[in-house]
């Protein structure tokens, strides 16, 4: 039927995602020979060379850049086919992958999936959590089933609805000169230090965009991955932030303060499935909760 082996295709992709032939062969319970007579098949299958082995290690051809990225959604399918086919047989709940950003995972996320399961108490969660970004392109390879983020591009391929809006503020230390306004500009902010969370953020993208579209180039910049080391590190006045209102809870309101902007920022939070699997029945389920929480005005 095909011209190459999904058995071979999946061998190939765990040997990549491990980057290591010895532990995709502990994982399938195979040989490493077998392993390597697999991934030796595919490349004669598919008539290119997929890696290129030296000193031990390999990396990834560019044609074994591509035959990966079908590789992760062959297998992300399988494996979803498997959990599909033990829940049918009763062996196992259905497992639903969320993911969503460090902050939501904190603030939101509780409320939602602990209302979720009183409700469904027949399916398993997964929580899964980084930037934006990173977390979109799970949803596309079928890492995860569900993602809540920000202002995100949405894909042809992608289901998407509006949750909330989310307004950005003014985060500094309770001393800290600006503490003392009512509100402030971005041109007031662009002369202290600014720390914001790292590339592939949506918080990032709208800070940058909307200092690009004044002509104001900000102060220092610092990049950090985590909203919590950000917050400590506002806290001991050595700079300022801009954070969704909410990021800030109560206890962290002895040290920080949270300024309105002059410039209206907000982020438009989404709930995003791939289209073609808006009607699985986990999913189905988590989308139409959310909804009725957006009904009820509670998040």
């Amino acid at each position: 039927m095909f011209t190459y082996s999904l058995n071979s295709l999946v061998v190939f992709y765990v040997v990549v995602k491990t980057n290591s032939f010895s532990k995709a062969a502990d994982l399938l319970f195979m040989t490493q020979p077998g392993v390597s007579n697999h991934v030796a098949q595919l490349e004669a299958q598919t008539g290119a060379r997929l890696l290129v082995r030296e000193k031990g290690k390999f990396k990834l051809t560019k044609e074994g850049k591509v035959i990966f990225k079908y590789a992760e959604k062959i297998e992300a399918a399988a494996r979803g086919l498997e959990n599909t086919l033990k829940a049918m047989k009763g062996g196992e709940k259905p497992l639903l992958k969320i993911a969503t950003t460090p902050v939501y995972s904190r603030i939101m996320m509780p409320f939602i999936l602990g209302t979720f399961q009183n409700a469904n108490p027949d399916i398993m969660i997964k929580l899964d959590s980084g930037n934006s970004n990173d977390m979109v392109k799970t949803l596309v390879s079928m890492e995860n089933d569900v993602v809540i983020v920000a202002n995100q591009k949405t894909s042809q391929k992608l289901y998407s609805f509006p949750l909330i809006r989310e307004e950005l503020v003014l985060i500094t230390a309770k001393g800290h000169p600006l503490a003392r306004k009512k509100s402030v500009s971005l041109s007031e902010i662009a002369e202290y230090p600014l720390v914001i969370r790292e590339e592939g953020s949506s918080t990032r993208k709208v800070v940058l965009s909307a200092y690009g579209s004044l002509n104001i180039k900000p102060g220092v910049l610092i990049d950090m991955t985590s909203t919590e080391f950000i917050k400590e590190w506002v806290s001991q006045g050595t700079g300022v932030s801009l954070l969704i209102k909410r990021a800030v809870l109560g206890d962290e309101r002895k040290h920080l303060k949270a300024i309105p902007l002059k410039e209206s920022l907000s982020l438009e939070v989404s709930v995003l499935c791939l289209k073609s699997r808006k009607y699985d029945k986990p999913i189905q389920r988590f989308i139409d909760h959310i909804k009725e929480l957006k009904s009820k005005a509670v998040l």
